[in-house]
């Protein structure tokens, strides 16, 4: 039978440091009798006693594991370059990486049948919020968390935010080579701007761009969601670009292949994403106009096998230093407001986060009340609509 290589040499490490330890004691009892109490035996038991400390120090060290989960793809690899990674290595953690693209679903079966697996869960903050008034996240631990580095509103007793990006409009610039749409309703033309589109199938986000697609005002786009009818009106707006819709991806790392690949024209996705592909060379452009700003943060699914490793592991993740490196893989802005300091940001990466000075104007701030009072509502409206 196969064995694991380091439980092997764990211990191939004992039995050779057993054998030293046996062999300091046979010295010993040659050199002193075991009777004998005089000056001799301490100096020499002194000896042996370092030696045998010195001959342990071989032993391999075996770091807590813990488990976190993320939407992978690039944006789960800046996380562990830029965040976890880091701080597992301070802490002397064993974090192993599971990936899912709906990570409320994930936590939430887990939680239900009693078998929780991961210790940290990344998920978008209106999913936190709805996976807390389930009762499927632990109570942060802010006596180790920092709670003093988020901004008045950002606060959460159970998902920790830790950073902000936008849901925009992006667009090929080999199919629009003049520019793309300038709002959602030009979006939604498919005579002026025909071509494939690839929209998120969930209802989260593109609700609110529906909205805005029939001129709705920023400011009163949850108003409108929460008068009667207000979602059914959302609804039905998307189902009249759904016969132009070729693809209804499932994670940010489809989004961002389709605008590699050229396989749509025109992708609601995440700034982020969308600016991976352009960093990659892609032929990509998108806008901030009528974005719809979210934040995404860390949980502790309720139950988790590593509860007090996991408080510590998302304190060490949310450093100013560490919510700032993510920008250098990722354009997802900070929540962490230390991180805009002392220029931990280069100005040129400041533009291409959502947050920054010019890029909120018409832009909409995602409802994490709204989605956790009515979040089911909207889905069940919206998954009839696409069985339809």
């Amino acid at each position: 039978m196969q064995t694991n290589n380091k439980v092997d040499g764990f211990l191939e490490s004992i039995n050779r440091n057993v054998t030293i330890y046996k062999k300091l004691r046979i010295q010993t009892k040659t050199l002193i009798p075991t009777q004998r109490r005089g000056g001799l035996m301490r100096p020499i038991l002194k000896t042996t006693t370092a030696l045998i400390a010195g001959a342990m120090i071989g032993l391999p060290a075996y770091a807590q594991s813990i488990t976190i989960t993320t939407a992978g793809g690039e944006y789960g690899a800046a996380m562990k370059e830029a965040m976890w990674g880091p701080a597992a290595a301070e802490l002397g953690l064993d974090v192993r990486e599971e990936t899912q693209s709906d990570g409320l679903a994930a936590i939430r079966m887990q939680v239900i049948s009693g078998s929780v697996t991961t210790d940290v869960v990344h998920l978008g903050s209106p999913e936190g919020a709805q996976a807390a008034e389930l009762g499927l996240l632990e109570p942060l631990d802010y006596s180790v968390i920092d709670g003093e580095a988020l901004p008045e509103g950002a606060h959460s007793d159970h998902c920790y935010p830790f950073d902000s990006y936008g849901t925009v409009m992006a667009w090929n610039t080999r199919t629009y080579p003049a520019g793309g749409p300038a709002n959602w309703g030009e979006f939604w033309d498919v005579e002026k701007f025909p071509g494939k589109r690839a929209l998120r199938a969930n209802a989260q986000d593109l609700i609110e761009i529906a909205l805005l697609s029939e001129g709705v005002a920023p400011a009163d786009v949850y108003t409108v969601l929460s008068e009667e009818g207000g979602i059914e009106r959302a609804i039905a707006r998307l189902a009249e670009l759904k016969p132009a819709v070729s693809v209804w991806w499932t994670s940010g790392a489809q989004s961002a292949q389709l605008l590699k690949d050229g396989e749509a024209d025109l992708v609601i996705t995440w700034n982020g994403r969308a600016q991976s592909v352009i960093d990659d060379g892609g032929g990509v452009d998108y806008s901030f106009k009528g974005s719809i700003i979210g934040t995404d943060c860390l949980g502790v699914p309720k139950g988790a096998p590593n509860i007090a490793a996991a408080m510590k592991l998302i304190a060490a993740m949310t450093t100013p230093e560490r919510e700032a490196r993510l920008t250098d893989y990722i354009a997802y802005g900070p929540v962490n407001t230390a991180a805009y300091e002392g220029g931990l940001i280069p100005g040129d990466r400041l533009k291409q986060l959502a947050t920054a000075p010019g890029n909120l104007d018409s832009s909409v701030f995602s409802r994490a009340d709204w989605w956790t009072a009515h979040g089911e509502e909207a889905q069940i409206a919206f998954d009839e609509m696409m069985n339809n």
